[in-house]
């Protein structure tokens, strides 16, 4: 018996039957799931990652007898919030990042903050507050310049080196 099995040199990709659009109008927290029109319940897609809210007009697709939101089309106007939101780690590479905000911009970890750099360059036109239970630096150099009063205060204090301690002062008072 002859049998031969004819493979297709050029595959094709699988079609997607219809694209849809709606408005969400609600979120069942059971499913964890965006109910669309009142009537479809669909997740959202891997790489939207602008967080969905109640009055968007967007556009979804099935696939497997599942729903998934795969555009925000537009927003509700009484929204003013865009939030980027994802259930996987996030990493962002580009040769450049720059973020820019025209009134306050707010890092927050409920865990770990690091920052790592060859160079860093922190500048403050106004005020500069660091709170923390312990402040270690650790430096090859350091140099701190005030143009008016420097004032370290603490119930003790520790001065030590190898070699020298110089104060240099019109008037030094100790004690």
């Amino acid at each position: 018996m002859n049998s031969c099995l004819k493979l297709s040199i050029h595959p094709e990709p699988t079609p997607v039957s219809s694209l849809y659009t709606g408005v969400i109008t609600g979120f069942d927290k059971e499913h964890r799931c965006w109910v669309i029109d009142d009537s479809f319940k669909a997740v959202t897609a891997a790489d939207l990652l602008v967080k969905p809210c109640v009055g968007d007009t967007i556009c979804f697709v099935e696939m497997v007898k599942i729903y998934y939101i795969t555009q925000l089309l537009s927003r509700d106007s009484t929204v003013d919030t865009l939030t980027l939101s994802s259930d996987k780690k996030m990493h962002l590479q580009a040769p450049e990042l720059k973020f820019t905000a025209f009134e306050n911009i707010e890092f927050t970890s409920l865990n770990k903050m690091a920052l790592n750099s060859k160079h860093y360059a922190m500048s403050v036109t106004n005020t500069l507050i660091q709170q923390a239970e312990n402040l270690l630096q650790q430096v090859g150099q350091f140099s701190l310049t005030a143009k008016g009063l420097l004032r370290t205060q603490g119930k003790h204090q520790v001065i030590t080196a190898e070699k020298d301690v110089r104060i240099d002062g019109e008037r030094i008072n100790m004690g």
